[in-house]
């Protein structure tokens, strides 16, 4: 069994910014972390040749069956199930739309060998950010998701966000949520989801495994900033694509995120490689 990879939930659509990762994966992966593949049954066959051969790929149902089809909701389900497979302790799950921009190490993500980092903090940046544009920062995703997430397991205090992805985390905590904490509750993945669902404006994957590590203490929380450099908004982006090369970015980040509808914008910019 691993004590760590790099898990990667994708479908068709996004293929071609998944090949962007998986190629920047193959060029600063310096202690050859594992990657694991998971893609819609439906695509799997559509998957470019040689990531059969490169990597391990699983059809989604081989890791859960969900009745949660809405798209974004539907992948948070795969990757909070990872602990079934049984092939790794650890592992970071990352978004297809993310590049490594750096050399990363197993040290990267892990504390020691059997212990992950875990990302946790105030977000005061993208607090300041979101006001910078004209945001309300009360009313950003991770408060939201947290305040409706957190009453179920009575934790207080801290605002915590325990993003953004990609996200460290550790399969003991999932499996414990699942076998202990959904079992007492009568309830599966997939009920406990909705209820959150209820009353939020969308369940956080983040949310839930960060707040439970939080009530449970089943591993030693190492507290973590961002693992990427995250460009949330165009906003945001427009703001500060001319204060900082990718190569100075590189310096503090592993990797970076930019939503696709301003791709094409950031291609000029991006002149690292």
């Amino acid at each position: 069994m691993h004590k760590l990879i790099l898990f990667v939930k994708t479908y068709e659509p996004d293929f071609k910014t998944a090949y962007k990762l998986l190629d920047s994966i193959d060029k600063f992966n310096k202690d050859n972390i594992p990657v694991v593949i998971s893609v819609n049954d439906d695509h799997f066959d559509l998957l470019r040749k040689d990531c059969f051969e490169k990597y391990r790929v699983y059809r989604d149902s081989e890791i859960i069956k969900t009745t949660i089809t809405n798209g974004w909701r539907y992948q948070q389900i795969i990757k909070c199930n990872v602990h079934k497979l049984n092939i790794c302790e650890n592992y970071l799950a990352i978004d297809s739309d993310s590049e490594f921009i750096r050399d990363f190490y197993f040290s990267d993500f892990m504390y020691d060998e059997n212990t992950p980092y875990t990302v946790m903090q105030e977000s005061k940046d993208l607090l300041e950010m979101t006001e910078r544009v004209k945001m309300d920062s009360e009313n950003l995703f991770f408060k939201r998701a947290l305040r409706d997430t957190r009453s179920f397991f009575g934790n207080k205090g801290k605002e915590w966000d325990y993003g953004p992805n990609p996200y460290i985390w550790n399969c003991k905590v999932w499996e414990h949520f699942n076998d202990v904490f959904l079992k007492e509750r009568n309830q599966n993945f997939d009920e406990f989801f909705t209820e959150i669902d209820k009353k939020s404006y969308s369940p956080s994957d983040c949310v839930i495994y960060g707040e439970y590590l939080l009530k449970t203490r089943l591993i030693d929380i190492l507290p973590i900033g961002s693992l990427f450099k995250v460009y949330h908004y165009k906003e945001q982006y427009e703001i500060e694509m001319d204060l900082l090369s990718i190569k100075q970015l590189s310096k503090i980040y592993l990797g970076v995120i930019y939503q696709s509808n301003w791709m094409q914008k950031k291609k000029k910019w991006y002149q690292f490689f």
